[in-house]
């Protein structure tokens, strides 16, 4: 088995309140699956309330016809 470099784009990770943040969306384009499928994978984890509150957080962004779709920002916070 040969390993498989990925790149990522600049763009992938950002900081936001001292943590580590990346998109659904950045998730999708790096890995070439669709988002519509990383949202429903990320839907249908099998965690706690909790760890979902703390690492999955609900947002949106707006597309190319100018409306607003889902997305999840996702961290790892241990607190």
């Amino acid at each position: 088995m040969s390993a498989k470099i990925i790149t990522f784009p600049k763009d992938a990770v950002t900081v936001k309140e001292h943590h580590a943040i990346t998109t659904s969306l950045a998730v999708a384009q790096v890995f070439g699956k669709q988002h519509k499928d990383v949202l429903k994978a990320a839907r249908n984890l099998e965690c706690s309330n909790e760890f979902r509150r703390r690492n999955f957080a609900p947002s949106s962004y707006i597309n190319e016809q100018g409306k607003a779709q889902p997305m999840y920002e996702i961290t790892r916070r241990n607190t």
